[in-house]
C-alpha cells in the first residue's frame, strides 16, 4: 500500500506446526524466483526462529540475511533498491534503517 506493486519481491509464510526441511525449501524457492545479478536479501522476524535457521544455508552461502526485520526497514529497502547496487549494501541500509526507527514516543514528545 505505501511503495505499491513490487517486481523481484516474494512473501513466505510459516504455519505454527511448520516443518523446517519444507520452510527451508520454500525460502529456496523464493529466493531463486527474485535472484538477481544485484544479489538477494533475505529478512526475517526473530533471529533463531525458524524462519531465521531455516535461512541459515542461505547466509553461509552469502546471502545477506537480515534478522529482526521491522516495516520501516523493509520500506526504506523497497524505495532504494533501485538506487543500491548490492544485496549486501541494501542489508546495511536496512539495519540502519532499523535501529533509528526504534524511539520512545513518549521521550521524544516531551524533548526529554
Amino acid at each position: 500500500m505505501i511503495v505499491g506493486p513490487q517486481e523481484h519481491f516474494r512473501t513466505v509464510g510459516m504455519d505454527p506446526a511448520a516443518d523446517l526441511d519444507e520452510l527451508r525449501d520454500q525460502i529456496e524457492t523464493a529466493a531463486a524466483a527474485v535472484s538477481g545479478t544485484d544479489g538477494t536479501l533475505v529478512f526475517v522476524d526473530l533471529m533463531g526462529g525458524s524462519p531465521a535457521n531455516a535461512s541459515s544455508y542461505l547466509a553461509l552461502s552469502g546471502t545477506p540475511v537480515v534478522c529482526g526485520c521491522n516495516l520501516p526497514m523493509l520500506l526504506e529497502v523497497l524505495m532504494q533498491r533501485k538506487h543500491t547496487s548490492s544485496a549486501q549494501q541494501l542489508a546495511e541500509q536496512a539495519i540502519r534503517s532499523g535501529r533509528e526507527s526504534i524511539l520512545n514516543l513518549a521521550q521524544m514528545l516531551s524533548g526529554a
